[in-house]
């Protein structure tokens, strides 16, 4: 099933009942990214499917932007098990519903917001690092 931004947007302004104020948006906002980090999190320390092994980045600027991409690393190792995979992609739908709530609450577009920094990102490509 496929679905755009504004569509998105638009089904999430017909469902939002509770939670309609911007004071509760904001707050369900935050609540859900630390919803969604403890869905990141367990899957190493519950479930164990994942390992994060965080080590310092090393950048060298000696080498080319490519050769340092190829020696980063996201620190997780292993894969996402199908229940934690369900969970976590189910706090990212939330944290997108209450985005998306905010940004009708302020009159935004989603799709605007995403196009702007879309376009953000590929006018200063590596610069945007800074």
């Amino acid at each position: 099933m496929s679905c755009n931004c504004s569509e998105f947007q638009n089904t999430t302004s017909e469902l939002q009942l509770l939670n309609k104020s911007i004071l509760d948006i904001v707050t369900k906002l935050d609540e859900q990214t630390s919803m969604l980090n403890r869905a990141v999190f367990k899957s190493a320390t519950h479930c164990g499917c994942i390992e994060i092994h965080g080590t310092k980045q090393l950048y060298s600027p000696n080498k080319s932007f490519e050769e340092n991409q190829k020696d980063l690393d996201t620190h997780v190792e292993g894969k996402l098990c199908p229940k934690c995979k369900d969970k976590i992609e189910e706090e990212m739908g939330e944290l997108l519903f209450y985005l998306a709530s905010m940004c009708s609450a302020l009159d935004l577009s989603l799709v605007e917001v995403f196009s702007k920094k879309h376009q953000h990102l590929k006018t200063l490509g590596l610069y945007n690092l800074l």
